[in-house]
């Protein structure tokens, strides 16, 4: 991503991270409003614009934003040239029966529409503004109403996303200080313009004028609304975010609105950053976006495709850990889906017509993350999701107290049972399986329980050749400064650890003694890092010196010795200083350790 397109993202992950979040309270319409959406459990976002037409590129040049939406200001565009795309916006091969049957062909439930992104350009009929692609382009028609017509018919949730806080179009809103001098610019925090009266004037004048009235126009002229979804909500106040929940709550009660509307606390769900893979325990509602490549909007350089495996096991980790997952597609401007898009869809759906039961209407994983895999469960079935096949086909499920009525895999039509065996009091079964798996994505075994379910989630140390990860996002920090990086690809760190009185832990069980070798997984800058570390397990205690390897952010493994675990039981691991030679210790990402 490049260096400023992280502040859009309202991710705010360095604060959330840190930080236990409040019970909820229950409210009996917020309950009904999110049934639908807990049952969906997996959506598609669709950016689409003008800045689909040029796709990232503008006057010959690639412009160097990781989102081509971004495109005006990025590359310094005058509102009058940007205007010029509209001119030319004439996207014949749009067809919303198409695009609604790729949704339901995919297996996914709700689709989230730009109905207009921070450019300002609506993809509706605004009677607000005439900057809006029926008046304003040679297309002449009205996206959002044939859209909803097809998601109707097709029983996909129609939602539709609105930057709010930001319009580079409107001479009172944020980010286009080029065209107006005195406008907010698009990367001041709040602090720098609240207290100034001639800008926080201008902006509700604004708000007032035009992202108010469009909210409006939104949830009367189009029926039922799953989800109003609001973006950079960091750049405005409590009072104006509570005015949006509530204009949309007014209009329809039924409609769900997200966290980025403001920040945590405001709106019916949490949002993760984008793109963020690593994330800690959000409360019970909450969802995760993700692209396809590196662009939400459609960037014709960027054939960065991430593997239909990643973009899966993603999706399932996501729900595995109670949350909805939503991947992304940016039409071309010429209103098609691209080939690419429409062929990792196609994968998505063709899975989840064989396993989808193992997705929709589930919650999260009773028994923790395993190294095969993840789970998760609805009723009494427990889905194991299994992308790394065991040797000899010996699956160990950890901590399952339940007695087991039936084992399955979820794919077999005959529901051939499985055998399965009692490792030890601990609840720790062994289910065999076949020698190889079915699918070589992700394998899914059912498991039919009986009672109400009795489980230990605490991470189990496998035995074997099995490599336990001990993510630093799943355990949890001790001190002033010590904090988890933003979780995106190559931040799933912590970082400023910069006192000796700083560090970490995670709990965890063993289920077979036994010695185990331990590597640490970390990133250190000879200008900023260096010292030595410990790491305890009970009696035992290793000591090593942090090692520079090349930059902070380039992670590296180092062996550090072998820690005896006489008995099983429960146990703690404990990461902390023993001295800090730079400003920092290192970036630590992972400790991991396998059986000898």
């Amino acid at each position: 991503m490049s260096t400023m397109d992280h502040l859009m993202d309202n991710a705010e992950a360095d604060s959330v991270q840190r930080t236990s979040l409040k019970v909820e309270q229950m409210d009996e319409d917020r309950e009904k409003r999110i049934a639908w959406w807990r049952e969906a459990r997996v959506g598609l976002f669709i950016h689409w614009g003008l800045y689909s037409l040029p796709g990232g590129v503008w006057k010959g040049e690639t412009v160097n934003a990781s989102y081509a939406e971004h495109l005006q200001l990025r590359a310094q565009i005058p509102i009058k040239e940007y205007e010029q795309i509209a001119d030319e916006f004439n996207p014949v091969h749009f067809n919303a029966v198409k695009w609604v049957q790729a949704v339901k062909d995919a297996g996914l439930k709700y689709m989230i529409f730009t109905a207009k992104h921070h450019d300002g350009f609506a993809m509706y009929d605004s009677k607000v503004s005439d900057y809006n692609i029926v008046k304003g382009s040679p297309f002449g028609r009205d996206p959002i109403a044939e859209l909803a017509a097809a998601c109707q018919k097709e029983d996909i949730v129609l939602c539709l996303y609105y930057s709010h806080a930001m319009d580079w179009h409107h001479p009172d809103s944020q980010g286009n200080t080029l065209d107006f001098l005195g406008n907010i610019g698009a990367y001041d925090p709040l602090e720098a313009w609240v207290n100034d009266v001639d800008k926080s004037t201008r902006y509700e004048r604004y708000l007032q004028e035009k992202a108010y009235p469009q909210i409006d126009e939104l949830l009367t002229q189009y029926g039922p609304v799953g989800i109003l979804w609001f973006d950079c909500g960091h750049k405005v106040t409590d009072e104006q975010g509570k005015t949006f929940v509530d204009l949309v709550h007014g209009l329809q009660p039924g409609c769900l609105v997200n966290r980025r509307v403001r920040r945590e606390g405001f709106g019916d769900y949490e949002n993760t950053g984008d793109n963020q893979l690593h994330v800690r325990t959000k409360r019970r509602d909450w969802e995760s976006i993700a692209t396809l490549n590196h662009s939400w909007g459609y960037n014709k350089t960027d054939h960065q495709w991430r593997s239909p495996k990643d973009i899966l096991h993603d999706m399932i980790n996501v729900v595995s850990m109670g949350g909805n997952y939503v991947i992304n597609v940016g039409p071309t401007g010429e209103g098609e889906f691209d080939p690419k898009s429409l062929e990792l869809l196609q994968v998505i759906g063709s899975w989840l017509k064989q396993n989808g039961e193992s997705i929709y209407g589930t919650q999260g994983s009773p028994i923790g993350k395993m190294p095969w895999g993840r789970c998760t469960i609805k009723g009494h079935t427990l889905y194991l999701h299994i992308w790394d096949w065991p040797v000899h086909g010996e699956l160990m499920v950890p901590g399952f107290h339940n007695p087991i009525h039936s084992a399955y895999l979820l794919a077999d039509s005959e529901k051939t049972h499985l055998n399965q065996q009692l490792m030890n009091a601990s609840g720790d079964i062994i289910l065999q399986l076949p020698v190889e798996a079915l699918d070589p994505i992700c394998t899914v075994v059912a498991v039919e329980f009986e009672g109400d379910i009795d489980t230990n989630p605490r991470q189990v140390l496998f035995p074997g050749s099995v490599s336990n990860v001990f993510g630093v996002f799943d355990g949890e920090l001790y001190g002033e400064f010590l904090r988890f990086d933003t979780g995106k690809k190559g931040r799933d760190n912590v970082r400023d650890w910069k006192s000796s009185h700083d560090y970490m832990c995670w709990n965890f069980r063993v289920a077979s003694p036994g010695a185990y070798r331990v590597t640490a997984v970390y990133g250190a800058n000879e200008q900023s890092a260096g010292g030595s570390y410990e790491i305890l397990v009970g009696p035992e205690k290793l000591a090593a010196t942090v090692n520079f390897t090349g930059s902070e952010y380039q992670f590296q493994a180092y062996e550090i010795g072998q820690i005896e675990f006489a008995d099983e039981g429960e146990y703690t691991m404990t990461i902390k200083p023993d001295t800090i030679c730079g400003n920092v210790l290192m970036n630590l990402k992972e400790i991991s350790l396998v059986s000898l």
